[in-house]
């Protein structure tokens, strides 16, 4: 059963509404709090993100590349990032450099392929038009691939929205996510510092780069196990649901 709106609002907690009330700009992370990019397996996508993961470390292993301490991940982002760390520190050459590139390249395609098909995180599309039609601003700070976010956005008309930057997966795949270099780019300069902002993210990553760069954050995750990990971490909100900030910013712009 969906909770009423009034049941929804006294659940709210308050210093969410006053850290919209601050927040100049809004910036989200994309697969998790904005839509789910691997869960459409029953409709073209490939299984899951293990199932993903699973292909990258076999390209690694291929080249004689496989890390130990990332087999078995079942998460493609991390996959690529440790090795992408480890070929840097090896001079990014060699069997190490065409075992990311081509890792990279398997990610991307996915990733391009499953925006098509990305489910919808509830609350999410409401959340982004109430507070873009409310005259603030959005920004997206991610480890995905640009194309595969704004394949999304444009699939549910959400693109408009974003008068902020899009930051996707950067070029330098070592400056992603916890390096605070994605959320720095996403920032609106108008708005101020990293302090006027929110970053709104699903893993212990995002927080991590918004308290590298000094912007306050809040968590969302649909999983009971996620919400723990981001407040082990040391997040001092989070929230079950996406619709929660859709309450909440309608107290804010009250």
């Amino acid at each position: 059963m969906i909770a009423s709106r009034r049941t929804m609002a006294a659940a709210v907690d308050p210093s969410l509404s006053r850290a919209l009330r601050k927040a100049g700009c809004v910036v989200l992370d994309f697969d998790g709090p904005i839509a789910r990019l691997f869960a459409g397996a029953s409709r073209g996508c490939p299984s899951t993100a293990p199932w993903i993961a699973g292909e990258m470390l076999a390209v690694a292993e291929e080249h004689g590349c496989l890390l130990d301490d990332v087999g078995g991940c079942t998460d493609p982002l991390l996959v690529l990032l440790e090795h992408a760390k480890e070929a840097k520190r090896r001079g990014g050459g060699g069997a190490w450099g065409r075992a990311v590139d081509e890792m990279r390249s398997l990610l991307d395609t996915w990733e391009r392929k499953s925006a098509e098909h990305a489910e919808s995180t509830p609350g999410a599309a409401e959340f982004i038009r109430l507070w873009h039609d409310s005259g603030q601003h959005l920004s997206i700070a991610s480890s995905n691939h640009e194309d595969a976010i704004e394949r999304y956005l444009d699939r549910e008309a959400l693109r408009k929205c974003l008068v902020g930057p899009v930051v996707g997966r950067p070029d330098d795949l070592t400056r992603m996510k916890p390096d605070p270099w994605p959320l720095r780019q996403a920032m609106v300069s108008c708005v101020g510092g990293p302090e006027n902002h929110l970053m709104i993210g699903d893993s212990v990553t995002d927080y991590q780069a918004a308290c590298a760069v000094g912007m306050p954050f809040w968590g969302y995750h649909r999983n009971p196990s996620g919400r723990r990990r981001l407040r082990e971490a040391g997040a001092a909100g989070v929230v079950e649901s996406m619709a929660e900030f859709v309450v909440a910013a309608r107290e804010s712009l009250r």
